[in-house]
């Protein structure tokens, strides 16, 4: 049986009357940790998985918090977004000074976030983490400003998640000993996640022969990897490709077709980074890959994952693919010193990477599905209720 979460606030909308949720799993430790979203047809029961996968991600990461999410039904794309966002996050403003640390998910980003939170006098949507890290103002200040610091096309705050998810590709792999310059990787996505996932794997030379959005797919031609460096830039310039997650409608190489197209298009790994649900048991049984890097939450399905172990296709889980979040704020307020941006994404790389090998090693080892690998793994991680999220455990605390 499914554990309940041990805290859910439900919240319903008194002007427009949308139903809004925040759900923090496990109140185990000093915080919860988990990203807001925005999306229509939103239910409880989804923000209640997501925080559980939230849960898992910390365990499997050695992050001594909790997971949480928080969401409303709402059309993302209506100009009232923002006042239904702020009348939420009213709502729910003392578990953000108290437990809760807020990031963005699906629909949201970290400035819309905060800008809605310094509305309502709350400096950080992760002001939280000062009180359970114990820093001061100053402090905290200083290491959140690192977040806003560019890197390549964005900042690292827009592209820590997919850090995670390109480390976990960069893993797979290696454990399939394919070189990365040899690999053929398709994305499914090209939000947030999945284009910061796509930069720093066109940085370590991995080729990308397939992309996919809402509306469409972009395939390379004879074999030549698709010009992620362009399509990057051409995001940047259009402001509805940045909002929307679209891939820019003209591109230096490529054939635009149907956005299922890159479920046909044989592969060394195909990541899904966008929607829930991505793959399901047709994908599963049709799909011509030897490994998938589920960077979305709750992309595969349970039927799917069953499906793909039992054809030898090695599914790195989104409990751990979709770590490089929580990771990057381990690397950003755990070193007892302020750490700098490439400090930041060494710990995420590095951190993923040992993960990936370790859940992969034992999965071979016992002859169970990666999953199941990785929540062996969650089970048997120690807690420590009464101690910093981030950071080395004190000697008589370990």
């Amino acid at each position: 049986m499914k554990k309940k979460p041990e805290l859910t606030v439900e919240y319903t909308d008194p002007l427009e009357g949308f139903k809004g949720w925040l759900v923090i799993d496990s109140l185990t430790h000093r915080m919860a940790a988990g990203g807001m979203r925005v999306q229509r047809g939103l239910s409880r029961e989804v923000v209640e998985d997501l925080a559980a996968t939230m849960t898992l991600k910390m365990r499997i990461a050695g992050i001594r918090a909790d997971g949480a999410k928080c969401g409303i039904d709402y059309d993302p794309a209506s100009p009232r977004k923002e006042e239904a966002m702020l009348r939420f996050i009213r709502a729910i403003k003392p578990y953000l000074l108290e437990r809760y640390s807020m990031g963005p998910d699906l629909n949201t980003t970290m400035p819309e976030l905060d800008a809605v939170c310094a509305r309502l006098g709350i400096s950080s949507i992760k002001a939280v983490i000062a009180k359970c890290q114990e820093f001061s103002p100053a402090e905290f200040e200083e290491r959140v400003r690192l977040l806003k610091r560019p890197v390549g096309h964005a900042t690292l705050g827009k592209l820590r998640s997919g850090a995670g998810v390109a480390a976990s590709c960069l893993a797979a792999l290696e454990f399939l000993r394919i070189p990365a310059e040899q690999a053929r990787v398709v994305i499914q996505g090209f939000g947030s996640l999945a284009s910061s996932a796509a930069y720093f794997l066109h940085q370590a030379g991995v080729p990308i022969i397939g992309l996919a959005d809402c509306e469409k797919s972009l395939i390379s031609e004879n074999g030549a990897p698709l010009d992620i460096a362009d399509l990057l830039d051409r995001v940047c310039a259009d402001c509805t490709c940045q909002a929307k997650g679209l891939i820019p409608q003209q591109a230096a190489s490529g054939v635009y077709g149907r956005r299922e197209a890159v479920y046909e298009l044989p592969c060394d790994v195909f990541i899904p980074a966008a929607i829930e649900r991505a793959i399901d048991r047709q994908a599963a049984e049709t799909m011509q890959v030897r490994a998938i890097v589920s960077g979305a939450n709750l992309a595969v399905t349970a039927e799917a994952e069953a499906i793909l172990h039992q054809r030898g296709i090695v599914l790195i889980p989104d409990m751990v693919a979709g770590c490089g979040g929580s990771l990057s704020m381990q690397g950003l307020f755990g070193p007892e010193e302020p750490p700098s941006v490439q400090d930041v994404l060494n710990h995420v790389d590095r951190k993923t990477r040992a993960v990936v090998k370790k859940l992969l090693q034992r999965s071979s080892d016992e002859g169970i599905s990666p999953r199941e690998a990785a929540l062996r793994i969650c089970a048997e991680t120690p807690l420590y209720p009464d101690t910093k999220p981030y950071g080395e455990l004190h000697p008589q605390t370990a």
